[in-house]
């Protein structure tokens, strides 16, 4: 992947994980809402006109097939499991990343855990999405 596509994969999911945070904090039919949505609108339409990375379109059931766990020891002999970068297609690395920036980390990957807690909240993240565009729909009858 292009190093110019990989900046453009981080803004477009940096932004939109701002304002999935924001939506986070609104409840489905609030007035605030409308300029958000529409920005995520702008987002899902460069997502489809230009997908960065073959898993654009994985579901999160897909992910974790995919995305293996690997047990890994630390330099102080303590095991753990992560995910290695590697194993993590985009653009579901560079939201990974999003969602954990300031997270704690190995510099081989993260800990399994993020990764799980990560796939579980996207899940529930949609839902609300969701529910916010279903309201905005029903605004616009």
């Amino acid at each position: 992947m292009l190093e110019a596509d990989l900046k453009t994969l981080w803004q477009r999911e940096r932004k939109r994980r701002d304002i999935l945070w924001t939506l986070e904090r609104l409840r489905p039919g609030a007035k605030e809402a409308k300029p958000f949505l529409a920005e995520l609108e702008d987002i899902d339409h460069q997502d489809l006109k230009n997908p960065i990375g073959d898993a654009h379109s994985m579901s999160i059931d897909e992910l974790r097939e995919r995305v293996p766990e690997t047990p890994f020891q630390g330099s102080d002999g303590h095991p753990f499991v992560i995910v290695l970068d590697q194993h993590i297609p985009q653009p579901w690395h560079a939201r990974f990343e999003a969602a954990s920036a300031l997270s704690t980390r190995l510099p081989e990957g993260n800990y399994a855990s993020d990764w799980r807690r990560f796939l579980r909240v996207w899940l529930r993240e949609m839902e609300h999405l969701k529910a916010h565009r279903e309201w905005s729909q029903n605004d616009r009858v």
